[in-house]
């Protein structure tokens, strides 16, 4: 539309009356006191409205304001007009044609229009005007400045009509204090953004921004505090404004004088003002607080003021002190640590790493870590070591490095690669050395007592499954490789008559006899007390190895010399092939082991191969063992009972019990079966206890019955001996079975006398003591019976049966057994002949006097049922 083509403004003539000035004075006034009150923008506008309806009869007013972005007009305040209307006049843009607030928006000068209906200047509105009934609207824009319009107010008319220069003059003011207003709440939102920027400038500052006064009185005081100084101090801002004595209690006591006199320092000389001290918090911590702030100048009253920071360097600090024990910790620990740069060049190390490598630090700085490589290690070590820094950023591990004066020792290292934190990139390798050399050294006598005999320096057992389990590996099949288990026959008999360092002279006498008899090459280890092992690998035939053994029982046989006097000792071995007897550590030490409890009963001082059967009865040992300990809980024992005849053979004098296992699968399984096993794993003296109290309850039985004049022998294990007070066991059955002492007979095996004849002794006279008799079984097998006979409380002794059963046909068993009755009639000793199966046996016996008479000829062991009888039979019980 061109401009010439809109309507005119009419010209406006006259001036107000003074009531029309009055009227404009009052809205001044009453709208500018508003202002001066604070009251909000949009109560003004209102106001303004409403006072020009008032004042100008039959007009609506209206204020229409540009959006934040510039582009259109909203209504802003029109009490009096419709909703509806309202929205449609929303979002118009000014321009010509856009009714009358928008033209003058646009042409930034009043726009009066008389006519709505004609007028061009409300082309665009005139469906509005049309729809609402507006004849007539003057306009007038609202400017803030001079340069920009800000919108427009106007008065509109349900008639047509022309405006007086009392209208136009209303209108100019009010848009004029419309202004004002639209000014202040720009100044203020200014002022209050930068309020807001202020305030987040200061919370986004490390520390409390703060401001502080000191007056002449010398009295302290905030003026401002930011809000952080909760954080340092736990007393909100406020508080510590309010009074400032809340802040200065939290100082620590030690800090207070110090922090004073900087204070008044700086007053005194207006100079800018930083002090460290530190502030206790509510909770109980203790911060370390940085103040520093710029004088202003003073005023009038003589006060100062400053403007200021407060900055927690409690991390700081900690991290000074850490950096100042890190110091210490580099220069004094015994660990040396040594720097170096992303190039791997040295750029320092500690007094400990001089130490070590033997260089100073001038030396060596700026120089590689290679110049302390070794010939110990290949480029693929050193390489790897790379690849670990690369990928893993550490690498630890042990290094043998080369001193300044040639010497090359193990280090034990760890490498650190270290990278910036930001960037990411290389800077550093930090390396920790420590000097193994003396951990390495007691390693090795470490390993030298655990796998080496402490006496006799030899392997051990476990040096010696290591040799034994090298050898099976790398054995080469047409190769034997031999496993000697030796035990010292008798040891023991020295160790304990001459005493244990008489025994330690001589094993080691026996490790040096056997060192020169063996090959350099065969290993020779101490497994045990008295036993030794012995590889000797690389054997071609079985021959080989009993040769070896045969050169060893003959120089065991040779005396040893202990304190000037000579000892005899002799070995037994057993001795197991690879592969024939196994190609394992465990299977070859056992057979060996086995083999060897063969050559002691084939009387020692010889040597044995493994034998398979032997295997066998190893095993069956080991498969009874279990059912064993359950006979002894279900009480699967009982005792059989074998009579003993008088010297003729037709009278009872007593019985022997022995003991017999009702093995429910095996059924009646004989003692010597099992009683082995027993002794072996410690169920000895339940199963002695066990005979004991079942002989004397059934004895007491026969007594009850009528029995007298008879004696039960029971056979006495080593361990009721020796580990357990057998007097005061028997004393307390004889009292709870009320069994007369002399029927009851003990019988000891002269095999146990020989290895316990000191220790048993006192238990004997004790027995004695009691009444008891006491017989020694199996007599003639032993090395010393007459010396025992002379010094021990024995009553009889029992002719073995080996003796007797080879009589009348062997003279050689007529004459021991002459010699042994006559002997034991001589000690007054009565004498009881065992195995007695054949009547010539009986009349020979019967002939040299023998006392008593003991075999299957009179009655094969019965159970006690069948003794019973045996007893009727005899009419020594009572009749039923």
């Amino acid at each position: 539309m061109n401009r010439s083509a809109l309507t005119q403004n009419p010209s406006i003539e006259g001036k107000p009356s003074s009531d029309e000035l009055n009227t404009i004075l009052k809205l001044q006034s009453q709208v500018l006191e508003k202002v001066v009150q604070d009251t909000t923008p949009e109560q003004i506008f209102d106001d303004i409205c409403r006072f020009i309806e008032q004042a100008v009869p039959n007009c609506v007013a209206s204020i229409m304001l540009f959006n934040p972005g510039r582009t259109h007009l909203d209504v802003v305040c029109a009490p009096s007009i419709p909703d509806e209307a309202i929205n449609l006049l929303n979002g118009l843009v000014p321009g010509e044609g856009a009714g009358s607030c928008g033209t003058s928006v646009f042409l930034s000068k009043p726009v009066y229009v008389i006519n709505t209906g004609d007028d061009e200047r409300w082309e665009q509105l005139r469906h509005i005007a049309t729809q609402f009934g507006i004849k007539a609207c003057w306009s007038y824009p609202i400017r803030i400045d001079a340069n920009q319009v800000s919108g427009s107010i106007a008065i509109s008319s349900f008639k047509p009509r022309e405006p007086s220069s009392f209208h136009a003059q209303l209108l100019e003011a009010a848009s004029n204090i419309i202004g004002i207003v639209l000014k202040r709440l720009d100044s203020q939102k200014h002022i209050a953004n930068t309020e807001n920027l202020l305030q987040n400038i200061t919370k986004a500052m490390p520390g409390v921004v703060y401001q502080y006064r000191l007056t002449t009185q010398q009295q302290q005081e905030f003026t401002y505090l930011g809000p952080g100084i909760e954080q340092i101090s736990g007393i909100s801002a406020e508080d510590a404004t309010n009074d400032f004595g809340l802040f200065w209690k939290q100082v620590h006591p030690e800090d207070q004088a110090a922090l004073w006199s900087s204070i008044i320092h700086t007053s005194q000389h207006s100079l800018p003002w930083s002090h460290e001290f530190r502030v206790y918090h509510r909770n109980g911590e203790l911060r370390w607080i940085r103040g520093s702030s710029l004088p202003e100048l003073k005023e009038l009253d003589g006060s100062q003021l400053w403007n200021g920071v407060l900055l927690d360097i409690t991390p700081e600090k900690a991290t000074i002190e850490q950096l100042r024990l890190a110091g210490i910790a580099f220069s004094s620990t015994n660990e040396g640590i040594m720097i170096a740069d992303k190039n791997n060049k040295i750029i320092d190390i500690n007094r400990a790493y001089q130490n070590i490598c033997g260089y100073s630090r001038e030396e060596i700085v700026g120089l590689s870590p290679s110049l302390f490589k070794s010939d110990r290690h290949s480029k693929e070590f050193y390489q790897a070591i790379w690849n670990d820094l690369e990928h893993k950023k550490h690498w630890q591990g042990e290094i043998w490095n080369r001193r300044k004066n040639g010497e090359v020792v193990p280090h034990w290292v760890n490498i650190n690669a270290v990278y910036d934190p930001i960037s990411k990139a290389l800077t550093h390798y930090v390396s920790v050395v420590a000097d193994i050399s003396n951990i390495k050294a007691s390693e090795a006598k470490l390993s030298h007592i655990a796998h080496h005999d402490a006496l006799t320096n030899l392997p051990n057992r476990l040096l010696f499954s290591a040799h034994l389990d090298h050898a099976l590996t790398h054995r080469n099949p047409d190769e034997k490789i031999a496993m000697l288990h030796l035990d010292l026959d008798r040891f023991k008999h020295i160790n304990d008559t001459l005493g244990h360092s008489y025994g330690d002279q001589l094993l080691l006498q026996v490790t040096e006899r056997l060192t020169k008899t063996l090959d350099p090459r065969d290993t020779i280890a101490r497994i045990g007390g008295d036993e030794f092992a012995i590889l000797v690998e690389e054997l071609e035939h079985a021959a080989d190895a009993s040769a070896i053994a045969d050169k060893i029982v003959d120089a065991m046989e040779q005396p040893f010399v202990l304190n000037g006097n000579d000892y005899f000792t002799t070995a037994s071995i057993g001795i197991a092939l690879a592969p024939d007897h196994g190609d394992d550590i465990d299977t070859l030490s056992k057979n060996a082991d086995i083999s060897l409890n063969q050559a002691k009963d084939l009387g020692r001082n010889n040597y044995a191969f493994f034998q398979p059967e032997l295997s066998e009865s190893v095993e069956e040992w080991i498969k009874l063992e279990p059912q064993l300990r359950k006979a002894l809980l279900e009480k699967q024992f009982t005792l059989f009972y074998q009579p003993q005849m008088d010297s003729t053979g037709n009278n009872i004098v007593g019985a022997e019990a022995l003991i017999r296992w009702i093995h429910p699968e095996l059924g009646i399984v004989p003692p010597n079966q099992f009683l082995s096993i027993a002794e072996e794993i410690g169920l000895m003296n339940k199963i002695g206890d066990w005979v004991l109290e079942e002989a004397f309850s059934q004895l007491s039985t026969w007594r009850q019955s009528g029995l007298t004049d008879f004696r039960l022998a029971i056979n006495l294990a080593s361990d009721q001996i020796t580990k357990q007070n057998l007097p005061e066991k028997i004393s307390s059955l004889l009292t709870t079975y009320d069994i007369p002492p002399d029927m009851v007979e003990l019988e000891i095996l002269e095999t146990f006398l020989l290895e316990h004849e000191k220790e048993s002794t006192q238990t004997f006279k004790e027995l004695r003591e009691l009444g008891i008799n006491l017989a020694l079984d199996d007599f003639g097998t032993g090395y010393s019976s007459l010396s025992y006979l002379k010094q021990l409380p024995i009553n009889k002794v029992k002719i073995d049966q080996s003796l007797v059963r080879d009589i009348p046909e062997d003279p050689n068993d007529e004459a021991i057994a002459k010699a042994v009755i006559l002997l034991g009639h001589t000690l007054d000793l009565k004498v009881c002949a065992e195995g007695v199966e054949t009547s010539e046996q009986r009349a020979f016996l019967e002939l040299e006097k023998c006392d008593q008479l003991q075999g299957y000829l009179f009655s094969k062991p019965i159970d006690k049922a069948a003794f019973t009888e045996f007893l009727k039979v005899q009419n020594r019980l009572f009749p039923q």
